[in-house]
């Protein structure tokens, strides 16, 4: 079967099978490093993140601490729990304001570095109590009511120097705000004198967690020794999963580390890395989706790239045969279908296999087609002395109309009517600046006085209508610019701005110029563009921006249709054609604006570099 094929199907399949099998080796070798890469990218860069939300933690923990030891550093402090008496039913510190004053100065003195994020609560150990905090909500409990509290006695007889408590809702502040705190004992070396209580607001804890790269919240969880919640930032989802089985099934035995677990049917890694202030585990818990989306992004693009070469190169390679055996085909044909009496060759030579005779009929071939590319040729050439032609009567034409308006300003001007003069005069210039064939770009300086010619017929036009307001900076004179780039804008104000709105109409035309940059300015008091149509021109003119030569009726809608900017009208150049010429003639050192103008109407906004 396969020995009945053309020659060009069997080199196509062999070269095909190669191929298919050589690029998918290198896309299977590609697949598999890329994806180990990946994945220990991931996991490297989500342990290093859990391992820096831990040393935050650490590091705010180690900050109240060292506020607690300050303050039983202080011997003010010290001092002043020492000399309370225990007879006294009334708060020492309310009792002596001037001792209270001292105390927060002291406290405050610590704080001077940097602000106090939270409360500093100093209970002595007869239960008298002041505070300082950030906040205007200190709880007013008198020494009964503190001396009742649960924890008065647990944190006085405690037997270590420190503790830390996780989030609870603040005993000393009347709203109640969930703090994260340090209880330290007041003590020498006999005896314990109070306790000072350093608290921080869970936002601050709640901040280290905010991932301001993606603005959204870690799925972050904080397990105590006895795998107990602490904290937890999980969405609703993951929070709802992770039951209390869960967590103590966790391997959590290494300083930090990784694993893969399933939570109640849904597959989670989870980055754990534990505190060193306190005996408390930061876990970072993420959809195994979610992690593994890069794993799945290279997957699709690895499919995706290998099906896309693979088409590719085939389609190149059947092309490929196709040219390579292509004349052997012709040759076979030719020898096949020959018309013998065309030939200066005998009949029985054309039936041998010798390698000289088939070079011969191929080489009628090549003589056939120079024949036929002469023909060619000569066509071309006709149709280029036609062209000519055309372009030599399309001089002459705007001479004579030329020379018609000259005599028709005459005649006005013996008339005694000089606006029929002016007209034509401004007409006469109008032609001639638009039929100049030698150059195709022009400058800022001639393309205003084209304007003013233009905008001279529309006064006659409009006499009594129109507001014209021109301001010229005369260094953008010399500025390069495509010709006709500046009139179609113009006449667009009123063949769209102006229709439909009574008068006065006003325009205003201007142009300025800096060290740097270039800018002219058309406005109108037309009826503008509403919100979706100049949305739409925008985005034409971003396409137009990446590709200039693309067609000049992007811009606009079906000419008539209602709010649309017709391509072609008045002397047939289109906005969209000005937009590209402009482009395509500074790339991308220009900038086409349209926007709306705040009392009304359009603002067309040219600027360049210069």
């Amino acid at each position: 079967m396969f020995g009945s094929l053309r020659y060009q199907t069997k080199i196509f399949l062999m070269l095909s099978v190669f191929l298919f099998a050589v690029l998918t080796i290198i896309n299977v070798i590609y697949y598999f490093r890329n994806e180990s890469l990946i994945e220990n990218d991931l996991a490297q860069n989500k342990q290093q993140t859990t391992i820096k939300l831990q040393e935050q933690v650490d590091d705010m923990l180690e900050e109240m601490d060292e506020l607690s030891i300050s303050v039983n550093a202080s011997n003010s402090i010290m001092g002043v729990l020492k000399g309370i008496a225990s007879n006294s039913e009334v708060n020492y510190f309310t009792a002596h304001p001037e001792i209270n004053a001292e105390v927060r100065n002291t406290l405050l003195s610590f704080t001077s570095l940097q602000p106090l994020k939270g409360r500093i609560s100093i209970v002595s150990r007869f239960g008298d109590y002041m505070g300082l905090s950030n906040k205007m909500d200190n709880v007013k409990s008198n020494k009964f009511q503190v001396r009742a509290k649960p924890t008065f006695r647990e944190y006085l007889a405690m037997d270590d120097y420190k503790r830390f408590l996780p989030p609870h809702p603040d005993p000393w502040s009347e709203s109640g705000d969930r703090v994260v705190s340090i209880v330290r004992p007041l003590r020498d070396n006999y005896n314990v004198y109070g306790y000072v209580e350093i608290s921080y607001s869970v936002m601050e804890l709640e901040n280290l967690f905010f991932f301001r790269n993606d603005l959204s919240f870690g799925n972050v969880l904080i397990l105590g020794p006895d795998r107990g919640v602490l904290f937890s930032s999980l969405s609703p989802v993951i929070a709802g999963n992770v039951e209390e089985n869960d967590r103590l099934n966790m391997p959590l035995d290494e300083e930090f580390g990784h694993f893969r677990m399933q939570f109640s049917g849904t597959d989670e890694m989870v980055f754990y890395s534990k505190l060193t202030a306190a005996d408390w585990t930061v876990l970072l818990i993420e959809d195994v989706s979610v992690y593994r989306r890069p794993i799945k992004y290279l997957r699709y693009s690895s499919v995706t790239i290998f099906l896309s070469v693979m088409v590719v190169l085939l389609l190149t390679l059947y092309l490929y045969t196709s040219r390579v055996t292509r004349p052997l085909r012709r040759l076979k044909d030719s020898l096949a279908n020959v018309d013998l009496a065309k030939l200066e060759l005998l009949p029985s030579k054309l039936r041998t296999s010798n390698e000289i005779t088939l070079l011969g009929v191929a080489f009628q071939g090549l003589l056939d087609e120079l024949k036929r590319t002469m023909r060619q040729e000569e066509m071309a050439k006709q149709r280029e002395m036609v062209a000519q032609m055309n372009a030599l009567q399309a001089q002459v034409n705007p001479h004579f109309l030329h020379n018609t308006l000259t005599v028709i300003a005459a005649y006005g001007k013996s008339s005694g009517n000089p606006k029929v003069v002016e007209m034509c005069i401004a007409l006469s210039d109008m032609l001639r600046y638009t039929m100049k064939f030698e150059r195709k770009d022009s400058t800022v300086g001639a393309e205003m006085e084209h304007v003013e010619q233009y905008l001279t017929l529309m006064r006659s036009k409009y006499e009594g209508f129109l507001e014209i307001e021109m301001n010229i900076d005369p260094d953008i004179g010399p500025v390069p610019i495509p010709r006709l780039s500046l009139q179609p804008l113009v006449e667009n104000a009123f063949q769209h701005g102006f229709a439909g709105i009574d008068p006065p109409w006003k325009l205003a035309v201007s142009g300025m110029v800096s060290d740097v940059t270039w800018t002219v300015s058309i406005v109108d008091n037309g009826i503008g563009l509403s919100f979706e149509l100049l949305e739409k021109v925008r985005q034409q003119i971003g396409r137009l921006r990446d590709d200039p030569g693309s067609e000049t009726d992007c811009l606009a809608e079906e000419k008539g249709a209602a709010g649309g900017l017709p391509i072609r009208e008045g002397n047939g150049i289109g906005l969209a054609n000005v937009v590209a010429r402009l482009y395509l003639f500074y790339g991308e050192a220009v900038e086409v604006r349209v926007d709306q103008a705040p009392a009304g109407g359009a603002v067309f906004t040219i600027t360049g570099r210069r």
